[in-house]
């Protein structure tokens, strides 16, 4: 899985941590304060959009009278807690890194999350000083289903596509990866199976993994 690699790019939630329960409890809990009924697919819509987007998303379809602005502040203020202290990474995480770091191949985080949520994560679980280039959707104003960001990641970590490998659990980012040429590893998570199944996942990355201990083996 790693031969010829000289780059590797993560997800965060869902992939490194373990963390898409806080988002869906975050979305439960707010739309309940607010009396608005949370679709069974909610997920679905917003899979691959930036942190603004979803708060754009949120803004015009419930039509919240909180701003984009206001919403991305409030989420933000109810994530950090779980981050900063709670939020586990994913089995093998750490040796992955470890492994790839005393082998020279550069390691980037690529996300639709905020940056001080995915420092706050990674720190809490001695992760970020593995890390040497952080991007998120926002930073490109792009979403993360589309190959741009996966192409200038490549371009900031001076390695060719085809010398990367990026490991993700949703599907439209998997097959945005593949459009960028890069090597694609679906990550199993308990959401995206939900969502996409694992049959799916599978026909649509290059590999598929449970966790992390798979690609050391």
């Amino acid at each position: 899985m790693l031969s010829n690699i000289k780059a590797a790019i993560f997800d965060i939630d869902g992939t490194l941590l373990d963390s898409n329960g806080v988002w869906q409890q975050i979305d439960i809990d707010f739309m309940k304060e607010r009396n608005m009924t949370h679709p069974d697919n909610l997920q679905n819509w917003l899979d691959g959009l930036s942190f603004n987007q979803v708060a754009e998303f949120f803004h015009e379809n419930f039509n919240t009278k909180e701003t984009p602005e206001e919403l991305v502040e409030i989420w933000h203020n109810m994530a950090y807690d779980a981050y900063k202290n709670k939020i586990k990474a994913k089995k093998g995480a750490k040796e992955l890194l470890k492994h790839l770091k005393e082998n020279n191949i550069k390691i980037a985080i690529v996300t639709s999350n905020s940056h001080e949520l995915i420092e706050a994560g990674l720190k809490n679980n001695d992760l970020y000083d593995y890390i040497d280039l952080v991007i998120t959707a926002d930073s490109l104003s792009t979403n993360k289903d589309t190959p741009y960001i996966f192409e200038e990641t490549a371009r900031r970590l001076d390695v060719e596509p085809e010398n990367i490998i990026a490991f993700d659990d949703l599907c439209p980012v998997i097959k945005a990866i593949n459009e960028a040429n890069i090597r694609s590893v679906a990550v199993y998570d308990k959401r995206s199976i939900k969502a996409y199944g694992e049959e799916l996942m599978r026909d649509t990355a290059d590999y598929f993994i449970n966790d992390f201990t798979e690609v050391l083996a």
